[in-house]
This record gives structure tokens, C-alpha cells and sequence, in this order.
């Protein structure tokens, strides 16, 4: 797998992929001359508003290809990115940050084993890296057009700002993936721990369809820390606490990310499994 696309600016406030894609392209690519590298970005139209999208969400609008939506700029450049994805074989990475606190992630919507030998080389090589399992069976992530793909997701970050954290951490990463690429084995094997995605947990709501909680400072940063049985994830503007209950171990993960307010979505909680390839 040598041809290999690196996206950033899905999300057009998402600042970090975007300016990797722009100043470290070359770098990159002298760097790993056996590996035939693209930097692109995205979402263009976005950036330039520096909004998350202008017309609907680019990682998701993959799923929608086969309907018509003439108004739709994201559908419209899905389309123009798919055909491109799909020209040649190729590996692809895409490049995000979040306003949680999830470190340096990365997320993998399909587990075929080069994909996980590579998310076992961050994990190894890599301090505090951790790997999400968000399998995609409508395929609506950029990502997902091909298996041979992850997401890399780095945080806390606000939107907007290229902060000198993300950027260094999602460098770090992707130097580290194209290296493994270079020198991956043909039929790579061993196991990994993945947080793999169970739940998605939504935000009280009153009778007018308003959130009627807020995050618990308890529990606001704490992303990816064990909870089994009683929690709480949330206080009610009154003051009242919120309790919940989980059914076994689980791992809370995009507590309280920005872009996901308009769904009302608060969290979501994962299950930690060791997978073997």
C-alpha cells in the first residue's frame, strides 16, 4: 500500500489537519520517498468560512451519493473526493481534532488487519495514544469509502485555532503511521485493545426539545476513564444532579464536543476489547 491521501479540513474550522496539509506536505513526502503521498483539503468552501461545513456535514454526506442534492456544496465535493479515493488503491488518512479531551486518538471504522497493525504501531510507539472502533456500515465517513483507512482525532481543541498541542501531536502521528506504512509487513498479525463505540448518550431535554442539563464538572474531561455502575454525567440548570447507571465497564469518549449540540449528543460510551489479526 504506497499510494496514500491525507486529508484535513473535513471539518473547515478544524484548523490543525488543514495546516498540516499545507506546511508539511513537502516535508512528508521528501521524508518517505517510497510512498506516493497526496495532501488535500477537504472542504475548501468551508475553511474559507471558517465553519465546521457550508451546506451539511462532509463526513456524513458520503452516505447520501445516490440522492440528488443540487444545493449541497459538501455533496457536490463527496462525490469529487469518492472518485478520487476510489481511482487507484490507496490508504487514507483523515485528519480532525475535537474539543474533548481525547488526546491523541485514533478512530478506525473497519478492522482489517492492516489497519489494525498500524493503529497496534501508535499504540506501542506512542505514549497516551488510544484507538476508537467506529465500525460504518453506511460508509458515511470520508474514511469509509476504503478499508484501508483511520481517522485521526486530537484534542482538547477550540475550533479555529491552530494550537501548537494538536498540531505537534497530530504531526507526531501521522509521521509515525507513514512510517509504518513504509515498512509494513505483508500479512501483519498480533492483537490490540480498541475502544469500540456502544452508546451514544444524549443530553436531558425539556418539553420544548431545550437541554435542561449541562455536563457535571465531574465528569466534563474525564474522556476515556473507566465507569461501572452509578455515574454522574450531568446537572440540571437547577442544580440537581443526574445519575446513570451502566450495565458493565464502559469508557465515556467526545464528552461535551462543541459540533455535536445541534443532535443534542452529550457522549458517547464504549466498550474496551482486545481484538486479534
Amino acid at each position: 500500500m504506497k499510494k496514500v491521501l491525507i486529508f484535513g479540513g473535513t471539518h473547515g474550522n478544524e484548523w490543525t489537519g488543514i495546516w498540516l496539509v499545507k506546511k508539511y506536505g513537502e516535508y512528508f513526502k521528501q521524508k518517505y520517498p517510497d510512498l506516493s503521498l497526496e495532501f488535500i483539503i477537504a472542504n475548501p468552501e468551508a475553511y474559507k468560512l471558517n465553519k465546521r461545513f457550508k451546506d451539511e456535514d462532509l463526513n456524513r454526506a458520503f452516505q447520501f451519493l445516490n440522492e440528488s442534492r443540487p444545493g449541497s456544496f459538501e455533496h457536490q465535493r463527496a462525490r469529487e473526493l469518492r472518485n478520487q479515493i476510489l481511482s487507484e488503491e490507496c490508504f487514507v488518512i483523515d485528519l480532525h481534532t475535537t474539543t474533548s479531551a481525547m488526546g491523541k486518538t485514533l478512530i478506525l471504522t473497519d478492522y482489517n488487519p492492516l489497519v489494525l497493525w498500524l493503529a497496534r504501531q501508535i499504540q506501542t510507539k506512542i505514549a497516551d495514544s488510544r484507538i476508537i472502533g467506529s465500525p460504518d456500515p453506511n460508509k458515511k465517513y470520508l474514511a469509509s469509502q476504503v478499508v484501508s483507512s483511520l481517522m485521526i482525532e486530537v484534542g482538547p481543541v477550540a475550533n479555529g485555532v491552530l494550537d501548537p498541542h494538536a498540531l505537534e501531536g497530530t504531526f507526531e502521528l501521522v509521521d509515525r503511521l507513514l512510517l509504518s506504512l513504509s515498512t509494513a509487513p505483508e500479512l501483519p498479525s498480533g492483537e490490540i485493545e480498541v475502544y469500540v463505540e456502544v452508546e451514544d448518550v444524549k443530553y436531558p431535554l425539556d418539553k420544548e426539545g431545550q437541554i435542561s442539563a449541562y455536563i457535571h464538572s465531574g465528569f466534563q474531561g474525564k474522556d476515556f476513564t473507566k465507569i461501572d455502575g452509578s455515574y454522574i454525567p450531568f446537572r440540571h440548570f437547577s442544580g440537581e444532579e443526574v445519575t446513570y447507571k451502566t450495565l458493565g465497564p464502559r469508557y465515556p469518549i467526545f464528552i461535551n464536543e462543541a459540533a455535536y449540540y445541534p443532535q443534542h449528543l452529550a457522549y458517547t460510551l464504549c466498550e474496551k476489547r482486545v481484538m486479534t489479526f
